[in-house]
């Protein structure tokens, strides 16, 4: 694979976090939308956490060169406490790739009325396809999907805010008894997005040429999910009912238009698409960093595992986002944590 430019770390950064949850508009009505306006601070405390730490993984890489994420994420030489963090994120890419089936088999019968099951049968047929091509076919799939989600994603956002006169209706308040306030929704949302999404940059570090790279790239990142993640919000905020669905966005596309539905429908798949497939090569190179064996394997070793995670998919997409993601943020909170903590006695060395 070639050298990974800043632009396209940018574009992988923020391709990270579009899966069906955030597209679909579910994941920020839960975290943020439904708290009210202070879903917008709240996200900017996430976006700075979520970049700071993204930043010790990759510089940790770089300067060590280890991309095991056990050893990363736990201090000093503790072998079965790296195996738990080693398994407790795979388990949680397995859970990411569950919930994004789910959520494209939910749209899929939204848009087509195909069955709950066929639909994400033929969706988790397609990820297998692609993820045969390994971390380039991943790369290209969100140097492709972030522009066109971004921009599609403020034109709808400001439509709506517009014809709702920009009036923030009264916050609906917590969604889940897990997530409490805004503040508990940034920091958990945070968490478990960064327990996962850490492997999924950390295999790109060795493609990263330089510190300057993963500064610019990381920053240009930032304030392309701020831009995207606030027309979310905003809109969301305005039109809370829609807040009810599986797929909040779609409704609103839907009320705008019947064809916009149809076309943010299609995003939202390719969103759905690319974080399951992100989720899945994170964890299969986990796996294979831990058991040499298992890279030899790794095509027939994905295969098995998707078609587990879409049969697991038939649970429903609105209650897995609601208990997978928040236990999961605050079970990773001390081995981001400690993350940083041996960042920091890294750079102490250089």
């Amino acid at each position: 694979m070639k050298q990974v430019s800043a632009k396209q770390l940018a574009l992988s950064f923020t391709g990270m976090m579009l899966g069906a949850g955030f597209v679909s508009g579910q994941e920020l009505w839960q975290f943020f939308a439904c708290f009210g306006p202070i879903g917008l601070v709240g996200f900017l405390g996430m976006t700075f956490i979520f970049a700071y730490v993204n930043y010790a993984s990759l510089r940790l890489v770089q300067t060590t060169g280890q991309e095991d994420m056990g050893r990363m994420f736990t201090p000093g030489d503790r072998p079965k406490l790296r195996l738990l963090v080693s398994s407790m994120q795979c388990l949680l890419l397995f859970g990411v790739s569950i919930i994004m089936i789910a959520g494209a088999a939910t749209l899929i019968h939204q848009l087509i009325g195909l069955p709950i099951w066929l639909g994400g049968l033929l969706f988790t047929t397609l990820v297998v396809a692609v993820a045969m091509m390994g971390m380039h076919g991943l790369v290209a799939t969100f140097s492709l999907l972030v522009p066109v989600t971004t921009v599609c994603a403020v034109i709808l956002g400001v439509v709506t805010l517009a014809k709702g006169n920009f009036q923030f209706a009264p916050p609906n308040g917590s969604v889940s008894a897990l997530v409490p306030n805004w503040i508990i929704g940034f920091l958990t949302y945070a968490a478990y997005n960064l327990f996962g999404c850490v492997s999924v940059l950390v295999p790109l570090a060795k493609f990263i040429p330089e510190e300057t790279t993963v500064r610019r790239g990381l920053t240009g990142g930032s304030g392309l999910l701020i831009l995207l993640a606030w027309s979310i919000i905003a809109a969301l905020a305005v039109q809370p009912s829609a807040g009810a669905g599986d797929l909040p966005m779609a409704v609103l596309a839907g009320q705008l238009h019947p064809v916009l539905e149809i076309g943010y429908g299609l995003l939202m798949g390719v969103g759905m698409f690319s974080a399951c497939l992100a989720a899945m090569t994170a964890s299969v190179n986990q796996i294979a960093i831990r058991w040499t064996k298992m890279a030899v394997h790794h095509k027939p070793f994905t295969t098995v595992l998707l078609y587990a995670a879409w049969a697991l998919s038939l649970l429903g997409f609105g209650n897995l986002i609601g208990v997978v993601y928040p236990v999961f943020g605050y079970a990773s909170v001390p081995f981001l944590i400690c993350l940083v903590i041996n960042w920091h006695k890294k750079k102490k060395t250089l």
